[in-house]
């Protein structure tokens, strides 16, 4: 696991680009309270994409106004949630 990759820019560049894009095109396919996992069986964790409404109660010309909207919530796995809380720990113990 710790073994170092000698990766490019270019190479890096690139398959971020790749998975950048991939997101991007599974959420916007995926339906209204669809979940959208990251890695293999949710490795990483997911995204779950739900459609809102909200009305608007501001004074003038937008009240009462209806405003629909995409929330994309993520969750992280239990093994990603718990190494970046053993990183803060480490973090601020150092304080």
């Amino acid at each position: 696991m710790n073994e170092i990759m000698n990766y490019t820019q270019k190479e890096i560049k690139q398959a971020y680009q790749i998975v950048s894009e991939d997101l991007f095109n599974r959420l916007v396919k995926a339906k209204d309270d669809q979940t959208v996992f990251l890695g293999s069986r949710g490795a990483f964790g997911y995204f779950k994409k739900a459609e809102g409404q909200m009305t608007s109660h501001m004074k003038g010309k937008s009240y009462g106004k209806t405003y629909a909207f995409y929330r994309i919530k993520f969750k992280p796995s239990s093994k990603l949630k718990s190494e970046l809380n053993r990183v803060l720990e480490k973090k601020y113990k150092k304080r």
